[in-house]
This record gives C-alpha cells, sequence and structure tokens, in this order.
C-alpha cells in the first residue's frame, strides 16, 4: 500500500487560517467525508515601482488598527501585463491576509491586487475549480502537494431543503414569543415531519419532547444525513434567525455546522447571507429572483406556492396561515393536514432546488466562484469572477475596484441606449421576425471591444462614436467572451442529440443556460459604474455598432421591398405583403454575407397575426415600445410588454386581456373579444368573481414606516401590522379594493386574507378596460361600448 497516496475530495470552498502566525489557506471538501483541510499560502499584492524601491518598500512599517506593527516578510520582483504593456512590479509578500490594506495604504506608491478575498486569490493562483474535484496528497489534515483536478463532483453531494411552521396566535409570529412547532425536510431519499406533538397515522412525523429537541434533533439530522448543501425558502430573513432566536432562549445551540457552530452573516452587496460551517446554504429564494430577472421563471409574485407551480406545474397543499396556531392547538384532523402541508413545503422546496441548483452549479465552475458566493451574485460579479481569474493565469494585472467618487461620476453619465422605430398601432398579418444572436456578445467578439485595445497603434475596427479597437491581438474580454459563446454553442449541439428529460439533458441545458447568462452579461458588466474593467467607450462602441447594424438590416429590407413594421435593439420585424417565405430567407443570407466575425442574424419565426399597441408620446399617438402579441403558425402566442406578464395587476384584468388577445389573434373575432370584457364587467358587478382574482401584488422597496407617502398596498400593509401580521422591506403584499372605508382608494384597500368584499367599479374601471382598451381600440370600440353594450349617443342621434 501507498505510504502517502493520491487522495480525491469535492472541492466546496476556501478561506483561510491563521496557525502559529503562519497563514494557511483553509479548503472545505467532501471525500468519503466531509473535512477541512489546510495549505499554507501566503497573501500577496503588486506595487508599481522599480527593483530600486525594493528596499523602500521593503522597510515600511504601519500600525494596525488593534495595534499590531504590520510589515512586509518579503519584496520580489515580478512581471505582469499592466494595460497591456509589460511591466516589472514589486510583489509584496505579507504574513497576514489583514496586512495586505493595512501596507497598501502606507505605502503610498500605485497598488494592485490588494482586495482579492484570500480565498479566491488562492483558488485563481492554483487553478483549483468549486465544485470540482481535486487531487492532492496530504500529511492529516495538511496538504502537501496539489496534483490538478480530475472533472466535475457536484453529483457527489447530499442536498436537504427544510421548512419550519410557527405558533402564530396573533397573526405574524414573534421569534421571542412563539415556538417553532415543526421543523420539515427533504432530500429526494427520505424525507418527513418533526414535531413535538404525536400525529397518528402519520409515519413521516418524527415527535420530539419539546421545541428545544426539535432545534436539536434537526442538527442532529444534519449529521445524520450528511447534508452538504442546505437548502430553503427565505431562510436568510426568516427560518434560520427563527430558529437560532428559539435556541438562544431556550438555551440550546442552533448547531448547523459541521464543527457545531451556528452561522454567521456575511456581507454581499445589499443583502446578508448566512454561511455554515462545513456546508453550503443556499437560501432559494433570492436564487429564484435571479433567474425571475433572467427570464427562466415566469410568475407574478414570488411566493413559494407560485414559484413551484411556475417551475413544475403542480399545485402545492395550501392552509391559511393565520390558522396554524389552532391548527396545532386542534389536532386530530387538522393537525394531520398541518402536517401534510409542512412536508409538502420541504418536498416542494427541494424540488424548486433540482431545477435552480444544477444552473447555479455550472454557474460556480465556469466563473470559479464558491456556490455559496454564486447563490447570492449578481451575473456581473460572476463575469468579473471569469474575467480575473483569466487574467491572473495570463500573468495580467486585474484592474483595481474604482472609489466611490469615480462610481458616482460614472453613473452621472449614462450611455445611448439601442435603436427603436416604434410600430403604427394595429392589427397586422404575415409577419416574419428577424434577430440578431447575441447580438451584442457577438458584437464585442466580432469588433474585439475590450479596454486593452481600444485606440492603440495598428489595423483598426472603427466605431461609429471614432473609438478604434485592434484587430489583433484578440484582448482579455472578447477572448473570454468568445469562449463561452464556442461552449455554448457545442453544448446545444450535444443537447439536440439528447433525450429531453433525461439527466444528461438536464445537465447539458443547465450548462447551456449558466453559459448564456454568463455571455449576455458581459455589455452589462462593461458599462457597470461598479466594475474593474468598466470602460465608457467600450461600452458606448458597443451599443452604436448595435444601433448601425440594426439600422442598416432595416434599410436592406426596405431596398428589398420589405415593410419594416417595428425595429428594436437586435430584432427586426417585416410585413410579407406579396413576398414569400423564400423570398424572406433569401434577405435573411444577404443581411449575414455582409456581417463582420461571429455576428449572425437568424429567423425568430413565422407569424400570422400580430397586436401592436398605441402608447402617447407627448401630443401624438405611436406604437409602444416592446408591447405587442403575434400568433406563429404552430400556433402559439408570443406576448411582450401586456399587463399580463404584470404582477400588480389584478389576474381578474390579465385573464381579461389574455382572452381578448387569443380571440383576436387565434380566432380573428372582434365579436368574441368584445363579448369576453362584457363577461367580465357583468361577473365583477355580480360579486361573481374569486377574492383571490382581483387581488393585486406588490413588493414594499422599505419598511412601512419610511413611506413618506401614502399608497394602496402601503395603507393594507399598516392595517394588517396593526392586526399583528409581520411585513417589512422587501415583503410581497396581497392587497385589495373594497367597498369599505371612506372615498379614497388607500382607505379602502386591505390585504388579501383580510378582505371581505370588493369594489366592482374600481376593478372596471381601473384593471379590466385599461389592461383591454388599447387592443380594442384598433378594432373600433371605446369604453362606453364595452360598459353598456352599444355606441354612446351624441346630440345628433336624438333630433
Amino acid at each position: 500500500m501507498c505510504a502517502n497516496p493520491i487522495r480525491k475530495a469535492v472541492l466546496l470552498d476556501a478561506s483561510y487560517s491563521m496557525q502559529d502566525g503562519k497563514c494557511y489557506a483553509k479548503l472545505e471538501v467532501k471525500g468519503r467525508k466531509a473535512a477541512t483541510l489546510y495549505y499554507e499560502y501566503e497573501p500577496y499584492f503588486y506595487v508599481d515601482a522599480p527593483q530600486s524601491a525594493a528596499g523602500t518598500v521593503a522597510s515600511v512599517r504601519a500600525k494596525a488598527r488593534d495595534g499590531e506593527i504590520v510589515f512586509p516578510k518579503k519584496v520580489e520582483s515580478a512581471e505582469r501585463e499592466v494595460e497591456g504593456k509589460k511591466k516589472k512590479l514589486l510583489k509584496v509578500i505579507c504574513s497576514a491576509p489583514s496586512h495586505v490594506p493595512v501596507l497598501e495604504k502606507e505605502i503610498g506608491l500605485p497598488c494592485y491586487e490588494y482586495s482579492i478575498p484570500f480565498g479566491r486569490r488562492f483558488m485563481m493562483d492554483f487553478g483549483l475549480m468549486p465544485l470540482s474535484v481535486i487531487r492532492y496528497k496530504r500529511n492529516g489534515k495538511y496538504i502537501t502537494r496539489f496534483m490538478g483536478s480530475a472533472g466535475d463532483g457536484s453529483g457527489k453531494l447530499n442536498v436537504m431543503a427544510f421548512d419550519i411552521e410557527t405558533y402564530n396566535p396573533e397573526g405574524a409570529p414573534l421569534d421571542g414569543r412563539d415556538p417553532a412547532v415543526m421543523v420539515s425536510y427533504s432530500n429526494g431519499k427520505k424525507h418527513g415531519v418533526l414535531s413535538w406533538k404525536e400525529v397518528p397515522g402519520k409515519g413521516f412525523v418524527e415527535a420530539v419532547s419539546g421545541e428545544k429537541e426539535l432545534i436539536e434533533r434537526f442538527c442532529a439530522l444534519l449529521g445524520e444525513l450528511d447534508v452538504d448543501i442546505l437548502t430553503a425558502y427565505n431562510s436568510t430573513n426568516f427560518d434560520l434567525p427563527y430558529l437560532k432566536e428559539r435556541a438562544k432562549r431556550l438555551k440550546t445551540e442552533l448547531a448547523l455546522g459541521r464543527d457545531g457552530t451556528s452561522y454567521r452573516a456575511v456581507k454581499r452587496g445589499l443583502i446578508q447571507p448566512l454561511k455554515i460551517r462545513g456546508r453550503v446554504h443556499v437560501d432559494l429564494y433570492p436564487s429564484v429572483r435571479f433567474f425571475g430577472f433572467t427570464g427562466m421563471i415566469k410568475t407574478g409574485d414570488y411566493t413559494l406556492k407560485n414559484v413551484y407551480s411556475a417551475i413544475t406545474g403542480k399545485k402545492k397543499l395550501m392552509v391559511e396561515r393565520a390558522d396554524i396556531w389552532k391548527m396545532w392547538d386542534n389536532g386530530g384532523k387538522e393537525l394531520e393536514e398541518l402536517s401534510d402541508y409542512s412536508l409538502m413545503d420541504a418536498d416542494s422546496t427541494f424540488e424548486i432546488g433540482e431545477h435552480i441548483l444544477p444552473i447555479q452549479m455550472e454557474l460556480s465552475e465556469i466563473a470559479g466562484l464558491p456556490l455559496f458566493d454564486v447563490a447570492y451574485a449578481t451575473s456581473g460579479q460572476m463575469v468579473e469572477a471569469l474575467l480575473m481569474r483569466e487574467a491572473i493565469s495570463s500573468k495580467m494585472i486585474v484592474p483595481p475596484k474604482p472609489s466611490g467618487a469615480a462610481v458616482n461620476a460614472r453613473s452621472k453619465n449614462p450611455i445611448q441606449g439601442a435603436y427603436v422605430k416604434l410600430p403604427e398601432p394595429g392589427i397586422y398579418e404575415n409577419i416574419a421576425v428577424f434577430d440578431f444572436r447575441g447580438l451584442y456578445p457577438s458584437i464585442i467578439c466580432s469588433y474585439n471591444i475590450d479596454p486593452g485595445t481600444i485606440d492603440k497603434e495598428g489595423e483598426s475596427w472603427e466605431s461609429p462614436t471614432g473609438a478604434r479597437f485592434l484587430k489583433k491581438p484578440m484582448g482579455l474580454v472578447p477572448r473570454v467572451l468568445g469562449g463561452l459563446i464556442e461552449r455554448r454553442g457545442k453544448v446545444k449541439g450535444e443537447l439536440k442529440k439528447l433525450k429531453k428529460g433525461s439527466k444528461e439533458y438536464n445537465r447539458a441545458y443547465a450548462r447551456s443556460y449558466a453559459l448564456k447568462i454568463l455571455a449576455n452579461s458581459f455589455y452589462g458588466y462593461l458599462g457597470y459604474a461598479r466594475s474593474r474593467w468598466y470602460n465608457r467607450s467600450c461600452a458606448e462602441s458597443i451599443t452604436a455598432l448595435g444601433r448601425k447594424h440594426i439600422m442598416e438590416t432595416e434599410k436592406m429590407a426596405n431596398d428589398e421591398g420589405f415593410r419594416v413594421l417595428y425595429s428594436d435593439t437586435d430584432s427586426v420585424f417585416l410585413l410579407l405583403g406579396n413576398k414569400k417565405k423564400e423570398d424572406a430567407m433569401a434577405f435573411l443570407e444577404k443581411v449575414n454575407s455582409s456581417l463582420p466575425g461571429k455576428m449572425e442574424l437568424e429567423l425568430e419565426d413565422f407569424y400570422t397575426r400580430g397586436v401592436f399597441v398605441s402608447k402617447k408620446h407627448q401630443k401624438e399617438t405611436t406604437g409602444a415600445k416592446k408591447k405587442y402579441a403575434m400568433l406563429s403558425e404552430d400556433g402559439s402566442v408570443k406576448i411582450r410588454g401586456f399587463e399580463l406578464v404584470r404582477r400588480d395587476w389584478s389576474r381578474v384584468a390579465r385573464e381579461t386581456q389574455r382572452k381578448v388577445l387569443e380571440a383576436i389573434l387565434k380566432e380573428g373575432s372582434k365579436e368574441k373579444a368584445m363579448g369576453i370584457v362584457q363577461e367580465t364587467i357583468s361577473r365583477l358587478r355580480n360579486g361573481e368573481v374569486p377574492l383571490e382574482e382581483v387581488a393585486i401584488y406588490t413588493q414594499l422597496k422599505k419598511k412601512p414606516e419610511n413611506y413618506g407617502i401614502v399608497s394602496p398596498e402601503l395603507s393594507a400593509a399598516k392595517k394588517a401590522i396593526k392586526r399583528g401580521k409581520k411585513i417589512g422591506r422587501g415583503s410581497i403584499v396581497a392587497y385589495v379594493i373594497t367597498r369599505n372605508g371612506k372615498s379614497s382608494i388607500s382607505d379602502r384597500s386591505e390585504l388579501l386574507e383580510f378582505a371581505q368584499n370588493y369594489d366592482a367599479q374600481y376593478y372596471i374601471d381601473k384593471q379590466v378596460l385599461p389592461s383591454v382598451m388599447k387592443i380594442l381600440k384598433e378594432l373600433g370600440y371605446d369604453e362606453y361600448e364595452l360598459k353598456h353594450g352599444g355606441k354612446q349617443k351624441g346630440l345628433g342621434d336624438w333630433f
């Protein structure tokens, strides 16, 4: 047997540990079992100074906040590429990561790479990717040698979802008063509910003696099931802080970590996710919001029930949350129902994770960020991590973070956006839609747009802004982006060969979607005020070239005898008229023959009919941007910009609008469309519409007490708070305009759970009719006709 065999383990995260005055990289790994391993490694940064200044830099002394005298451990010479040119720098090696910012300030010369977190720096320097299987030799818990990585290891990790139920006799539970009564869990193989009441007939319920044992049993379960990734829904703001406070009051520990510790909050922009030692905590709520922003998840609001339905197509068992305490007290069938509900909370969360986590794992592996960081990162932060990793491996200096003053200056000077040709409002037939495949990414690659290639001597591409970009060599940004595009092309090719729904297909789809997210984020990152690689000229040139190519495509279409109905950013809508599909495809080929590099125009689809609505622009009425509905030849309906995709309109308004659009697009019947509206108005007047269908959802951007003006949602929230409901910044509230109260809308608003009736006239005048009038106006109808079934008579009609 080999005395020191090569070991393998999945890398979960990296940080650092100080031991006897030495700095070690601290690695959380999972092999046959979870472990924490160490590798001696010293932090460093670079100083822009000649070798002759090495002695001066080495002699620097500075006082840290704790009074410690800090000085460089060693100063070496290093060559790196700075702003496109090779340059000799000084590499300042430090004794501890905390010494780096102290010395950077004291040295007083331009410094680089002093703000890179130690764990991330270590992984980049060694080429280690999170969730990959790393190979190494070790002596005890200390790694003696790295042997590289050997592919993906995410499939070896154990995932568990959990949820809690709390006693809530006064509406919103208070962690200082109301106990947790159930904790449910699910890992795909085993699920159950921990409860401190017996629930006869429910074999999945494990009864414990009280709330203290409930918390301790849950923590023990994490060890028994060897949980690597712990998921929940809104656990950052509710479940974990609630359990921690209950544990504190019960004089026990919420021992979530593999080392028996609880969690710690870490700052990530505007949020503070909770980190657990030895496990990856992924709160799926911010993750779902992120994927909602990308368009992957389409839902009116982000409640667990609606997200579960949007992702799986299934309905989730629900109970009235305000009655949970009664169900607990009453026992019997009600307690059984509460147990079923609690179990499905965990099962639903696990299923959501099955859809979300594979994409996050791919993002982690591609960007080189630990899964915990990816779960709370923006797409721009992932792009930055990817560029940093590539820059370091290419011996290029990573640009520093911008100062606050620089960020403010950048933010005050926005970049001109895309070209838009607004449509004439109306209903059209035989439409061909073309769009540029990944317009901005393909422009970046085709024109070699990069802060390092701009305005240099040599053969160049020229932007409409006058900026010039070297054709060779390829810059860092287009090189990295081009690699993503190429990888996605290969993965999409693989997808076509795989059986939809298979494990291999789902994995490839997750990788393809992750690559798409990152590729589409490069333009935004170059123009983002806080970006390390921010370059205004680059960002301006990308949009300018986008405008140039879409306008040239529009001109070519006109020259070929097509009528351009609408153009927006990367798409052009053509009316075929007397032309055939073959003519449209010949036009497509002609455009593509004129495009540079990776740029390509694609056929999106042919549409048999489309509705484009109007919008007031100052004194004239024109078509609205991104507000249309079209019927494809295969019978599917594409809808953009209408209220039915927005949560701040009631379901009755959205559903009426959807039915009207389908009546016009699929059946070409304006009479049926009018009848749909009149039927909805009648149902509202007769009180036949359920309260759930008139609820309006919105999110509070601030704490309720911090709003300066009163709005319907705020008024409803404040009334609910007085009833004991807990509502704060970020809460999504569903409110109804009722018939109760004074004349103002705000006075008459109530949260859905407290509303007893609704104001039919409000929903007719302010919800249903506004949602359909811009459509039906194109068919010659007015509001009076829809409300009363006939044209309003003028004076002339009476004589």
